[in-house]
């Protein structure tokens, strides 16, 4: 073929669970090579690329996934064994649309339940209403593609990664601390392009990322695409700040104003009256001190300072911090100790 694949970094030897967050071209091209292009059309084609999502809007684009019958069928050529490198990562003649990758990835998500999207909740439409969009907007629709816990784990672990802190880790710069944020960038080659990174240039590449929080069964998940807007994780920053609002706004109307994701935690003001037990002098020793009318009475406001370590409560976005998944990505505790680690402010 006389064509050399490449990443744009040296990993070295890595397994799946790394390769998704450092988004490395040359694992994938290798995986792409031993499963060949008809099992990755049938995966792909079960998560909805290259097929319609059933959208209530007009004129849905139905994208493109290629194999060896769709090019018999539009090029009457055969399929080359070197054109399913490109397909690995989403390149060649592979073409989707951002609601069929949301749908797709957040299906993933959430252990392969797939929806219709809609513009409109479907529950606040007449039922009238409702079928005619189920008449005039075909598509897949709602359907449920078979994950085994497994795979469902590797890969939201490694979307989960991906927005973590670490070596190469490509969307690490949209981390959000205390947020189970999880998510994948992607940087695609226009055509004619190359390798350009001429940011906004015509031959500058698309930026991607599908986002979504909790990495499992998400409550919300987002989609960013800038055309030539050269590395995903610029799209992933942009999403970012999408899902940091949307929880500051769950978090507020939950009361929780002191974990707000952009802000670092605030102290608990808290009051407090207390006594002062004085000791009872008889035959001249002092009795073991004890509570009376002779007891001092006290009272005060203290600081009590916020950690960031555990939540104030359990939710998706405040995850459950008894369980071993959670524990390193709690969001906040509130840590009452003894009198001394108290900042009295009022006596």
């Amino acid at each position: 073929m006389g064509t050399f694949f490449k990443c744009d970094h040296h990993h070295g030897l890595l397994s799946i669970h790394e390769a998704i967050p450092m988004s490395c071209d040359t694992y994938f091209y290798t995986l792409a090579q031993r499963l060949g292009i008809d099992t990755i059309a049938k995966y792909a084609s079960e998560l909805g690329i290259g097929l319609k999502t059933g959208i209530d809007l007009p004129n849905e684009m139905t994208g493109i996934m290629p194999s060896t019958k769709w090019k018999m069928k539009n090029y009457h050529e055969k399929w080359y064994a070197g054109e399913v490198i490109s397909v690995g990562i989403g390149q060649g003649a592979v073409a989707v649309t951002p609601i069929q990758l949301l749908r797709a990835l957040s299906g993933i998500a959430s252990n392969g339940n797939l929806v219709r999207p809609h513009v409109v909740n479907g529950g606040q439409l007449p039922a009238q209403y409702r079928q005619a969009v189920l008449d005039t907007f075909g598509g897949q629709g709602e359907r449920q593609m078979a994950l085994t816990p497994d795979t469902w784990m590797t890969v939201t672990e490694g979307m989960a990664q991906a927005t973590t802190p670490g070596l190469y880790h490509t969307a690490e710069g949209a981390h959000l601390e205390g947020i189970d944020f999880a998510g994948k960038t992607g940087t695609a080659q226009v055509v004619g392009g190359g390798d350009t990174h001429n940011k906004g240039g015509l031959k500058t590449p698309n930026a991607w990322f599908v986002g979504m929080v909790p990495r499992r069964n998400p409550e919300i998940a987002v989609v960013v695409l800038q055309e030539h807007g050269d590395w995903g994780s610029g799209s992933a920053k942009l999403a970012a700040q999408i899902i940091t609002a949307y929880v500051n706004k769950k978090r507020k109307q939950d009361g929780n104003l002191l974990l707000q994701a952009d802000k670092k935690p605030a102290p608990v003001e808290m009051g407090a009256v207390w006594s002062t037990p004085t000791p009872r002098d008889k035959g001249g020793e002092a009795e073991e001190a004890i509570a009376g009318p002779s007891a001092g009475m006290s009272g005060g406001r203290f600081l009590i300072p916020v950690d960031g370590r555990q939540p104030a409560q359990s939710s998706p976005m405040f995850p459950d911090p008894a369980r071993p998944e959670n524990r390193q990505r709690n969001v906040a505790e509130i840590a009452v100790g003894l009198p001394e680690r108290f900042r009295e402010v009022v006596h």
